[in-house]
């Protein structure tokens, strides 16, 4: 890196006494190489209010030149690394995509070494300024040889980042003068009643199921596997051992026990009609037609999803004739208290602590340094971290896609809110983006929460599933090829475990093969794939 950084600062010292440009030059047109918007209202970036005045504010023109789906948007990418024919800007994970890292994307004279030229990390103090302020982000883009290179969107606010978890029909609960659960010991209580009883109060006290989730990811178990983090698990993933901070496997915390009891009863559950027998293989249209039919009780949910359900369920005791549609409420629950006496959250990919998108990075390349567009590059890398641009990416332009309250919030224009041929969802993307990272950005939880929680059982279910700790998540980690390498037979150990984990839940397998899987798991290699993570947690956290 030493000769690049040397040539690089050299070329930044001739661009220095070079004249500086007036106000009334032609705009310095920036390439970006990176996925196109193609959104279902808007297709290009170039058409949205906010790049447009982006390109105003800077005097550019921002020419995207990336593909405009994301299904070969890597082998694109690839093809145009090895052309050399680079962009100004380039979004590209680096880590998982390119033969050496990123840090040899630099070693290859791709990538500008920002914080290794004072003269260019001097032009972007706004995002170091976050790095400074905030070394949980700070951690999550510097290079093990301490040099950052990278610039992503992060999070000022993590409670943005509680996804999913679960939710009840409390108006059910309300029927059957129940409380609302905060244990797993209390849901069970709670599943039986709703199979015992007339819940959904149609007349028929039969046809409630407790209990459902889909086969949402394609994966065998999604909706289930929230409900590991009662027992201290994480399913199929390392994660932290809450007790001691060390890297762990879910069938090796605690000897495998919590592992077993977890199996246990979930077996237990479904063989007392307390599961949706579907709930393993049915997909997502017919797992949602039962909760909008008013069939379910307590079910996996995103927190966006229960305005939608909530009236789908009212149009059904409508058309159907029975109860209270004002009584429908979806509350969305605070994780369980399981068998460490704490509400672990349900997230298995670590979103609650993910304070950066590592994984979605923006570089400058070598190419800006040579045309000489360097410094519009850091300039609009700056501002996008301003609070100026925050505001203009997050919202879009004031009086046109938002306005202000005395008090400082925003509130969408009716541009955004009533636009004649798409939902909310869809129009906003022509002014800004308020729920999108993978830019240069400080995402906002005011944006994005105004477009996700606009009724009162969203904020609540919301609020809930932020409470939970994160003590299981795992912050990140930093592998060296042979710690990459030491990992691969995880892939074949959860392969192993869903199988048999699956069938004992269902009945197909006696709970009596646990114990016979926890030994096949260790011969299969286990320890070293805990320890290569362990050692690239320390590596990460120590920096």
């Amino acid at each position: 890196m030493k000769k690049l950084v040397s040539l690089l600062c050299a070329l930044a010292l001739m661009a220095a006494i070079l004249p500086c440009a007036v106000a009334d030059e032609e705009p310095i047109t920036i390439t970006y190489y990176r996925q196109e918007l193609n959104r279902n209202s808007v297709a290009t970036y170039a058409e949205t209010a906010w790049v447009q005045a982006l390109e105003e504010r800077l005097n550019i023109k921002l020419e995207i030149q990336g593909p405009a789906s994301s299904d070969d948007y890597n082998t694109a990418v690839n093809a145009m690394l090895t052309s050399k024919k680079y962009p100004d800007l380039l979004f590209y994970d680096w880590n998982t995509q390119y033969n050496g890292g990123i840090l040899a994307g630099v070693e290859d004279g791709v990538i500008v070494p920002i914080s290794e030229i004072p003269e260019y990390k001097d032009k972007v103090p706004n995002w170091f300024k976050v790095l400074d302020e905030h070394p949980e982000v700070r951690r999550g883009v510097v290079n093990d040889d301490g040099s950052i290179v990278t610039f992503c969107h992060w999070e000022p606010n993590m409670a943005r980042n509680a996804y999913w978890g679960y939710a009840v029909r409390k108006d059910w609960l309300d029927r059957l003068n129940l409380e609302i659960p905060k244990s797993i010991d209390d849901l069970y209580e709670v599943l039986k009643a709703f199979r015992d009883n007339d819940a959904n109060g149609n007349g028929d006290p039969n046809d409630e199921i407790p209990f459902s989730c889909c086969n949402w990811w394609g994966t065998a178990h999604p909706g289930m596997d929230s409900l590991a983090a009662a027992f201290s698990l994480k399913v199929n993933t390392i994660y932290r051992d809450p007790q001691n901070d060390k890297m762990t496997y879910w069938t090796e915390y605690n000897g495998g026990q919590n592992f077993k009891d977890y199996v246990t009863t979930l077996a237990k559950w479904y063989s007392e009609k307390l599961i949706d027998v579907d709930a393993i293989t049915q997909k997502y249209d017919a797992w949602a037609a039962k909760v909008t039919g008013d069939k379910v009780g307590v079910f996996f949910c995103f927190p966006d999803s229960v305005a939608s359900w909530e009236d789908g369920i009212r149009q059904t005791l409508k058309d159907q004739g029975y109860g209270n549609a004002d009584d429908v409420c979806i509350y969305g629950l605070v994780p369980l208290t399981g068998v460490d006496g704490v509400p672990y959250n349900y997230d298995n990919d670590n979103a609650l602590v993910s304070y950066v998108g590592s994984n979605q990075p923006t570089v400058i390349t070598t190419a800006a340094v040579e045309n000489g567009h360097i410094d519009k590059c850091l300039e609009l890398l700056n501002y996008l971290y301003s609070e100026e641009g925050s505001e203009l990416i997050n919202w879009g332009v004031e009086g046109v896609s938002y306005t202000k309250n005395e008090d400082g919030t925003h509130v969408w224009t009716d541009k955004v809110t009533n636009d004649p041929d798409y939902p909310m969802s869809d129009a906003v993307f022509k002014y800004a983006l308020p729920t999108l990272g993978a830019w240069p950005k400080a995402m906002s939880y005011e944006a994005w929460g105004a477009m996700n929680l606009v009724v009162p059982d969203q904020i609540t279910t919301h609020k809930n599933y932020a409470a939970g700790s994160s003590a299981l998540d795992k912050p990140g980690y930093s592998l060296t090829i042979e710690e990459q390498d030491a990992t691969t037979p995880l892939t074949e150990i959860n392969t192993a475990v869903s199988e048999v984990y699956v069938n004992v839940i269902t009945g197909n397998k006696p709970v009596e093969d646990l114990d016979a899987l926890l030994t096949q798991v260790q011969g299969m290699g286990i320890k070293q794939v805990v320890d290569a993570y362990q050692s690239g947690y320390e590596r990460f956290m120590s920096r």
